[in-house]
């Protein structure tokens, strides 16, 4: 804890010099992983030209110091800029995280979905390749056969769903869905059908609800959200994934409350008879 405003005001004098230059910003960044001299700090794509002004800065504002001809950062400020670099990751992934919501439609009759997603580093949005035409799909699937609790919504059934619901899983997965009505009377037909391959290893819920204009995937160690386009169309070209803890807890509380719109009861799809 800061002792007096003095402190904090020494404090703050410094960070705002080691941000007010790219320069500075970049070569403490290289110094934080390891000791480096002014042409190993060239070699990270920081202007020679640059360097010997600026380190000379940094020297005399007691930021770093020369030992056998390498740099080094000080440990109080190389933990300031560990802080300043993982504020400027966080920033980076909100950025992207809101470019790619603004694009998307998020709000429902009920919900205003995501409205308080967590702050997290632990973000990632995947899309669609010309190589990986399914890239989207087949990571929701993952998440969906996977081990443990796992808690879905979808609105759309891709091709490959049948497979997903046929073929019998070799972990043990206990499976909530929920989806429109229609899609439960097409998975309650499907279950109906002769299969070779009971899901002895699976238990799968279902229940109907309308109008929810998302789909997510919670596993145990993944959380998976695929939105509508702004149009109101399904999205099944990009999606948002994170395996950070509170994403995952937030995933589940945001299943719940979805759940508990919907006054139909579960169905249980096992072909195990």
């Amino acid at each position: 804890m800061l002792s007096d405003t003095t402190e904090y005001d020494a404090i703050q004098k410094e960070i705002k010099f080691m941000v007010r230059s790219e320069i500075k910003l970049k070569i403490l960044a290289n110094l934080c992983k390891c000791d480096l001299n002014a042409r190993e700090l060239s070699d990270k794509g920081i202007n020679y030209g640059s360097i010997s002004s600026n380190i000379k800065q940094l020297e005399k504002n007691g930021l770093i110091t020369k030992f056998n001809d390498k740099y080094h950062i000080k440990n109080s400020v190389k933990k300031k800029m560990i802080n300043i670099l993982y504020l400027n990751k966080i920033i980076e992934i909100v950025n992207a995280s809101e470019e790619y919501i603004n694009m998307h439609f998020v709000k429902n009759n009920k919900l205003n979905i995501l409205e308080e997603l967590p702050l997290s580093d632990n973000y990632e949005i995947i899309h669609n390749t010309p190589l990986n035409p399914y890239k989207v799909v087949n990571n929701f699937t993952k998440n969906m056969t996977s081990d443990g609790t796992v808690k879905v919504i979808f609105t759309h059934v891709h091709p490959e769903f049948r497979k997903t619901t046929q073929i019998d899983a070799t972990t043990k997965t206990n499976l909530k869905i929920i989806v429109p009505s229609n899609i439960k009377e097409y998975l309650i037909k499907n279950k109906n059908e002769k299969d070779n391959n009971p899901l002895r290893n699976r238990t799968i819920m279902i229940k109907s609800i309308e109008n929810m204009h998302l789909s997510l995937a919670i596993s145990e160690t993944e959380a998976m959200f695929v939105l509508y386009n702004s149009d109101i169309t399904y999205d099944t070209n990009a999606g948002i994934i994170s395996h950070d803890p509170k994403i995952i807890k937030w995933g589940n509380e945001l299943f719940d409350e979805i759940e508990s719109l919907s006054e139909d009861k579960y169905t249980t799809l096992n072909n195990d008879s």
